[in-house]
């Protein structure tokens, strides 16, 4: 049998955006001396989004269709109620193995934007928390199935213990530390990417690991297959070493989309089609260009999960932007 599974493991939340028609500094008080501090902000407006780094990736993958996906996590009792197991299980393609706690409430998190475009951020891990009381080796059947799994940003707990399952089933794994990066103790974060194939992050991310790990890039290297370096607006930088330890460095520009309206999610997107390129059997290289492709499509619309596309849309893209369709995608397109 083929293998054509993936793991999506990391947050799923609800994303509450707002908008503040006013500069924060002038509806906040401070009073450094007493140690007091009081604000009063009027939200115009609240949409509610669905996002977290693992919902984000599985609904590309949902729209790709490419792959089977199994996607666990950690959720409370307004998982069903407000609407996200619907419209992530609507996908075919997609398993959600995920632990609903009664007793509590799935992450949120509230982002104010103010006019001067600054941000105001609260987050709420909620039944997120619960992640590190998974047991992947209890869930999955058949783990010679996988193609590679992605342990993205959630609680150091959670992602040391999946890093270490994932070990022990001998599924290839994709690490994505983002955010957390500076809470990983030096030790765990080294032992995690000893049992990687693949790191990704964006340029601050990866400096990060650099400096907490004590490690060259070279020296990171050694351990992993590739490293991939998200760079927003330009585009990425794949590192990888061939066979013989040779270490290659490409630049990969980014797929110009129709119009930008929200880049949230677009990283997430990104990592939806390396996945999709690795099960496809792609060259890492057109693995992330396919990846520049997805994360083109995320940034059209307002919320990390509100656009579509089909793999015609994919395709004609990808050969805008690079001038060619791997042979793999051509063969996708002949299959569906």
């Amino acid at each position: 049998m083929k293998k054509s599974k993936v793991i999506v493991l990391g947050s799923l939340a609800f994303d509450y955006i707002m908008s503040f028609e006013e500069n924060f500094l002038n509806a906040v008080s401070i009073d450094r001396e007493k140690g007091e501090f009081q604000s009063t902000v009027t939200a115009k407006s609240r949409i509610q989004h669905f996002g977290g780094t693992a919902g984000n990736i599985t609904y590309n993958l949902g729209l790709l269709k490419i792959v089977s996906v199994s996607l666990f996590g950690s959720v409370g009792k307004d998982f069903e109620s407000l609407g996200y197991k619907d419209h992530i299980a609507k996908f075919d393609n997609v398993s959600l193995g995920v632990d609903i706690h009664d007793n509590l409430y799935t992450a949120a998190c509230y982002i104010v934007n103010d006019i001067k475009a600054n941000q105001m951020i609260i987050f709420h891990g909620g039944a997120l928390d619960r992640c590190k009381d998974i047991d992947l080796r209890e869930k999955i059947e058949g783990p010679e199935n996988y193609v590679y799994a992605i342990n993205s940003t959630q609680s150091i707990d959670a992602m040391v213990n999946f890093a270490n399952q994932l070990f022990e089933l001998k599924i290839p794994m994709v690490f994505d530390p983002g955010q957390v990066t500076p809470l990983f103790p030096k030790e765990l974060l080294i032992n995690a990417i000893k049992k990687s194939k693949i790191l990704i992050g964006n340029a601050h991310e990866i400096n990060q690991i650099k400096n907490k790990t004590e490690m060259t890039e070279k020296e990171l290297i050694g351990y992993l297959t590739a490293i991939i370096i998200t760079k927003g607006a330009s585009g990425s930088e794949l590192i990888y070493k061939d066979k013989n330890n040779k270490i290659f460095r490409v630049d990969i520009p980014i797929s110009k989309p129709d119009n930008v309206l929200d880049t949230t999610g677009a990283g997430d997107g990104y990592r939806a089609g390396i996945l999709s390129g690795l099960v496809s059997n792609m060259t890492l290289l057109d693995a992330c260009r396919l990846g520049s492709i997805i994360a083109s499509f995320v940034i059209q619309t307002d919320g990390a999960q509100t656009h579509s596309y089909e793999l015609e849309d994919v395709l004609k893209r990808f050969l805008k932007t690079y001038g060619y369709i791997p042979q793999e995608l051509e063969g996708l397109k002949i299959r569906l």
